[in-house]
């Protein structure tokens, strides 16, 4: 193996080394701005920014930039990204914001993936939410905030609490099961009454600088039993996040999206609610349940 230092003392200072020290810092993104706005129904904006390709180039651009969307009838997906190549020539060449069909990688793509376009299709008219953006790079340590400090929040039962209740009674029991080839560890919640019942289960979760974008969940449920997870955010409005999780009684990862219009206020707490319908003699398992900020389609 060979060591390479940069700008060692005495050293000359050239191009090809400050991008060599630039990737030494970060991989390729955006470090400030280039934010997704609506312009009009078929146009967005993108503001001023500033960003890094997987060369080490850094652009800069001072002023907003637009790209149109067509409003059609099948849904698209797009990939916004600075098309450059890095070329031994004297100052450079440009780089070129590009509108792409397709949601891209940074493996395929020659300079900076800006974010994603989802449009539904339908003809409508752009929306903020179909636009998806990765938060901006953060290099180095990032002094805490007030609103960025952790919280403990002091609820029962291991974060959560039963909100609501109806029908049949449905008994929760702690469960620590070493039958199987694996100890498993869930929460069981199985009716052994006469009638279908409904329970709600309500996680609180503060909201941190950046807004969560997934909800995952291992889970099981019996035939007749179900799940439907639904958030709060922090206006107070509530969202039901996927149709039932029914019928599977292996537990399993289910990966669900947030919508991109839920309000998340930074140093607040949004709910995140499953209810439960579990017929007589079923049951459902509950082994983990969390909320991340991942929002990227890829």
């Amino acid at each position: 193996m060979t060591q390479r230092r940069i700008q060692d003392y005495g050293a000359t200072i050239v191009a090809s080394s400050l991008k060599n020290m630039n990737l030494a810092y970060a991989a390729a993104g955006v470090l400030k701005g280039f934010e997704f706005l609506v312009d009009s129904p078929n146009r967005i904006r993108i503001n001023p920014g500033t960003a890094m390709t997987n060369q080490g180039v850094i652009i800069i651009e001072n002023e907003s930039k637009f790209l149109t969307i067509v409003n059609s009838s099948t849904p698209t997906d797009y990939t916004v990204y600075y098309d450059h190549t890095d070329q031994d020539v004297s100052g450079g060449v440009s780089a070129a914001l590009t509108l792409q069909a397709g949601l891209l990688t940074g493996d395929v793509v020659s300079g900076v993936i800006l974010g994603y376009i989802r449009y539904p299709g339908g003809a409508i008219p752009l929306s903020l939410a179909h636009f998806v953006q990765a938060p901006p790079l953060q290099l180095g340590s990032v002094k805490p905030k007030r609103e960025t400090a952790d919280w403990v929040v002091p609820v029962r039962n291991h974060g959560y609490m039963i909100t609501n209740t109806s029908g049949g009674v449905i008994t929760i029991t702690d469960t620590f099961d070493i039958s199987g080839p694996k100890p498993e560890m869930y929460i069981k919640l199985r009716n052994n009454s006469l009638s279908v019942g409904n329970v709600t289960l309500t996680f609180p979760f503060k909201v941190m600088d950046i807004p969560y974008a997934i909800l995952q969940m291992i889970i099981s449920t019996d035939i007749n039993a179900s799940i439907i997870p639904s958030a709060i955010d922090s206006s107070g409005n509530s969202s039901v996040l996927s149709a039932a999780f029914s019928g599977n009684p292996n537990l399993v990862l289910q990966t669900v999206a947030l919508p991109r219009t839920l309000v998340q206020t930074p140093n607040t707490i949004i709910y995140l609610q499953l209810q439960l319908t579990v017929a007589v003699n079923k049951e459902v398992k509950i082994q983990a349940l969390g909320l991340n900020t991942f929002n990227l389609p890829i």
